[in-house]
Parts: C-alpha cells; structure tokens; sequence
C-alpha cells in the first residue's frame, strides 16, 4: 500500500481533474493506494463575491480579459473531457468551500462511505451541475447523496464538527509551504502537482513506493 497526502479544494477544477489523473496513475502501477485528503482553501476568508459565476468574477476580480478568460475556460474543459469530466467551469458558482471540507472529513471517518468517491461526486455538483453548494439545503443534499444521514450532516454542521481537522490541514499547508493545488506529497516530503500528467504521476507514486 502506497502512503500520499493530497492537498485539494472542492472549487478548484485542477483539483478534481488531478484526483482523476491520479487514479490513472495507480491503475497503470496495479498497486493501492492510501490518500489522505488535505484541505486547502483558495479563499481562506471566503469569497469577495459568493453566488457569483467564476466566469464573471475572472473577468471583474482576477484582471483577466475575456478573452485571457475564455482561453483558460477552453483548455480547462479540454483537459476535463480527456478525464471523462464534463466541466462547466464558466458558470460554477463563488462560494465558501469550508463546511464541504468539514463533511468531507466526516464522510472520510465514516465507514461505509468512499471518502474519493464523495470527493468526486461534489466536483460534479459543483462544476458539472453548477449547483449552489453554499447554500445549506443543497450542500445537505450532496452530503445524503454521499451516504451521509441527514442528523450528521446537521449535527456536524450545527456543532462545528471537523473544524479542527480542516484548519490543522491549512496550518499544515502553510508549514509545509503548500501554496497550490493539487499537491501530491510522499512520505518522505517529495511533491508533485497534482495536475501533472499521468506518466509523471506514476514515475512519483512508483518512486514514494520504493522509499517505504
């Protein structure tokens, strides 16, 4: 069993295309792996502009043109169709991903739920389905769809649960100088972005399973 630490956000589109490409890699390698799934977030105080589409704020927030935007956007959904994802990054929604990171830790603790799996399925809402994830009813319902029961997902939210997990994994970004994602990290400290392509993937998780 090969050991990894990935950092990730739930809004990040590289994010959802690496954890793909990942899993490309084990299956090439024929080896299990064990991730452990980091929390990073790209806003840390939350959005400047929530419920707004990333489209507009790239072009109102980030300094980009439209057609600086519209080029990022292509190769985006070019990348993500080559991973089987239909990623419609133009209207995905602004908003503040700290309570899905916090469930994210619950479904990862729970035993019959594929923690990748959850991981994988809130991608979709968010950039396939543009679905509204800061809005508490949706989020409910992407975490019961997870295999989640209602009275956690409330109980975790309503009493702050994970909180500690989610901001020791920001703590740890930092004192590790993570500052982008996805980053892949072996045991022994090396790194790799998460985006890398597959060939380059399975060289680093080949060479993390020969220092364990």
């Amino acid at each position: 069993m090969i050991e990894l630490d990935v950092w990730a956000d739930v809004r990040c589109p590289w994010c959802w295309i690496g954890l793909r490409r990942l899993r490309r890699a084990a299956s090439v390698l024929g080896e299990p792996l064990r991730v452990r799934r980091r929390s990073f977030l790209l806003e840390p105080d939350g959005p400047v502009s929530p419920g707004q589409t990333t489209a507009n704020v790239a072009t109102s927030e980030w300094g980009l043109s439209s057609a600086q935007w519209e080029s990022t956007s292509r190769r985006l959904r070019t990348e993500g169709r080559r991973e089987g994802l239909d990623l419609a990054v133009d209207g995905a929604l602004m908003f503040d991903s700290r309570p899905v990171h916090r469930l994210l830790k619950l479904a990862a603790v729970t035993d019959h739920i594929d923690a990748e799996a959850a991981w994988d399925a809130t991608f979709a809402a968010h950039f396939t389905r543009n679905q509204r994830l800061g809005d508490f009813d949706v989020l409910r319902a992407v975490a019961i769809g997870w295999g989640l029961r209602p009275e956690e997902i409330d109980g975790a939210l309503a009493g702050g649960a994970f909180s500690e997990e989610v901001a020791h994994d920001l703590t740890e970004a930092q004192r590790l100088s993570v500052e982008t994602v996805p980053t892949v990290m072996a045991p022994d400290g090396r790194r790799l972005s998460g985006a890398a392509p597959v060939e380059d993937l399975v060289r680093f998780v080949a060479a993390a399973g020969a220092v364990r």
